[in-house]
């Protein structure tokens, strides 16, 4: 009579086998887990974009050099124009008669912009972008003023604070969180080639 008995190499087969297969389920485990190490956040805003008109009143000027090449040198008043951060002087210059003789003016604006950050990206949500921001800065013989859209020329527009107003020169101040502008109007002599 035969008996059969089962010998201990065929049992290390499958117990191989098995191995091998729980080994290749974990090593795949591992390699799709290592591939998302933490939880998907989104981007930060982009920051909000500048942009820079100018316009005149009384007397619209002769000569216009606005100090940034975000404005073309031949260009129209009123348009916003999309401006790159940074510090710039602008200087205007020009005449206007005052019922007796012509009066001629020059004035330089130092000023800077810069844009409004945008909101930080979170756990699955992309952040939201910065608010755009609209200057016009109004050329006129007694001095430019700044406003935003639907604000009268003669009026600063809320939050703008008056630093200094002489003859000479005029400082208008705003600040906020993300946000802020200073700008220096000073009156200058006209440039070479005018009277």
């Amino acid at each position: 009579m035969k008996t059969h008995v089962q010998t201990p190499a065929k049992r290390s087969d499958k117990i191989s086998t098995r191995s091998i297969y729980w080994l290749w389920l974990l090593l795949i485990t591992l390699f799709i887990t290592s591939c998302h190490k933490e939880p998907w956040y989104g981007r930060d805003g982009r920051p909000g974009n500048a942009f820079l008109a100018i316009s005149w009143i009384d007397a619209q000027p002769e000569y216009i050099d606005a100090g940034t090449g975000d404005i073309p040198p031949v260009f129209e008043y009123g348009k916003y124009y999309y401006a790159l951060p940074g510090f710039y002087t602008m200087y205007y210059d020009g005449r206007f008669w005052n019922g007796q003789a012509y009066v001629y003016y020059a004035w330089e604006v130092d000023y800077e912009i810069w844009t409004t950050a945008g909101e930080p990206g979170g756990l699955y949500y992309e952040g939201a972008s910065g608010p755009d921001n609209h200057f016009t800065v109004e050329c006129s013989p007694y001095g430019p003023w700044i406003y935003g859209p639907g604000y009268k020329s003669a009026d600063l527009p809320e939050g703008y604070e008056l630093m200094e107003d002489t003859e000479d020169r005029i400082i208008i101040k705003k600040e906020g969180t993300d946000f802020g502008i200073t700008l220096t109007y000073k009156k200058v002599d006209p440039r070479k080639g005018t009277p």
